[in-house]
């Protein structure tokens, strides 16, 4: 045998083992691609929604071209609880202070029946009421109390939104999106415990709507407080709260939970925007997800509404009360005043309800997805 006829031989021995190592390199490669894509599986049968926040304080993020499952930790609890605070607080911020004027008609239509039970009613509709309250109070009176509300609902909307959150996390079965008894659930529990830590601020503002034209004189929201102790007790701060339990707590429930399906069904997009209109349409579609939420929630929840408004404002200022509670309250205005008085005021809320609730929830997502940098 030649030298060349060896070398030739050694060359194709060392062609063949290159072939066959990448072969063996080419299926090792695929071996541990089909490894990761199983592991992936694994772990998104265990996590809840993409995007949503574990039981152990993670986040599952899925690229939507690659299809990678990226686990985030959460760096620091108490800090993202804070995020969420800051968000919930800013969006009520936001939001009340939008729609103030149609608060405070809204109150005055449902509360005026107790001081003209026996006459004529004093506003008479959204316009109406509009054109008296400015023509006797001035325009800036319409944001009369705007600023106890303020006050009251960054705790309230801070607060509902994180104990929604909370909730949510707490009834979750991994792998399964959240049906509508889970987050019916979930809000209705966040609008107990908002109610709860939340609700002297809510009498107090009420008081503080009514204004002169109403009998109520106060100077401010420490004003309102000290009257109401001195006169009512600390009873008199919790006055109304058993109809806020009954109506004001489903209320947050359907709110939170309409929106939550309304948003699945218009399939909002969180992936990133890849036009000017396209980030329009998404957000057009928040506003009326949180619209209709609203519009839905208030309607099914608004004679409880009427009710608690009622009691607020009973016996204040230590004057002879009207009614013994909330089943007197109730017979008396439908006795007195008809079955329509118990939605007294729905039209003017319903116009502050619409854009309201699309601000509340456009405005959260908004400062959340902010502070979710930080």
């Amino acid at each position: 045998m030649t030298t060349d006829t060896m070398s030739e031989n050694l060359h194709r021995r060392d062609s063949r083992l290159a072939s066959l190592k990448k072969q063996q390199d080419m299926q090792f490669a695929e071996i541990q691609k089909q490894e990761a894509s199983l592991v992936a599986e694994s772990i998104v049968s265990k996590l809840p929604e993409t995007g949503k926040r574990s039981h152990d304080g993670t986040y599952q993020v899925k690229d939507s071209e690659t299809h990678v499952v990226k686990i985030i930790s959460q760096d620091n609890q108490v800090k993202a609880v804070f995020k969420q605070l800051f968000a919930g607080g800013g969006a009520g911020a936001i939001t009340k202070t939008s729609v103030a004027p149609l608060e405070r008609i809204k109150i005055l239509l449902q509360v005026q029946g107790m001081k003209s039970q026996m006459g004529e009613k004093k506003y008479k509709g959204i316009f109406g009421t509009f054109q008296t309250v400015v023509k006797e109070e001035g325009l800036l009176s319409l944001y009369r109390g705007n600023g106890a509300n303020v006050i009251r609902v960054v705790p309230v909307y801070a607060l509902k939104f994180t104990f929604n959150d909370t909730f949510k996390d707490m009834v979750r079965v991994p792998g399964k999106p959240l049906n509508f008894t889970q987050l019916i659930l979930s809000g209705t529990l966040a609008g107990l415990f908002q109610t709860c830590m939340t609700y002297p601020l809510e009498t107090i503002r009420t008081r503080l709507t009514m204004g002169p034209s109403m009998g109520m004189h106060y100077t401010g929201i420490v004003d309102v407080a000290r009257k109401t102790l001195r006169n009512e007790g600390v009873a008199g701060l919790y006055k109304g709260i058993v109809p806020t339990f009954l109506s004001g707590s489903p209320y947050v429930g359907l709110q939170m939970t309409f929106y939550e399906i309304f948003s699945r069904n218009l399939k909002l997009r969180e992936d990133k925007p890849t036009s000017m209109a396209h980030t329009i349409w998404i957000q057009l579609e928040k506003l009326s997800s949180g619209a209709a939420a609203g519009l839905i929630a208030q309607t099914l929840t608004y004679p409880g509404d009427t009710v608690r408004r009622r009691m607020q404002m009973d016996g204040v200022n230590g004057i002879p009360r009207i009614y013994t509670g909330m089943l007197d309250c109730c017979q008396k205005i439908i006795k007195r005043e008809g079955t329509i008085a118990m939605f007294n005021g729905w039209g003017a809320n319903s116009v502050r309800a619409l854009p309201g609730a699309a601000i509340q929830f456009w405005a959260y997502d908004f400062l959340n997805s902010l502070v979710r940098e930080l």
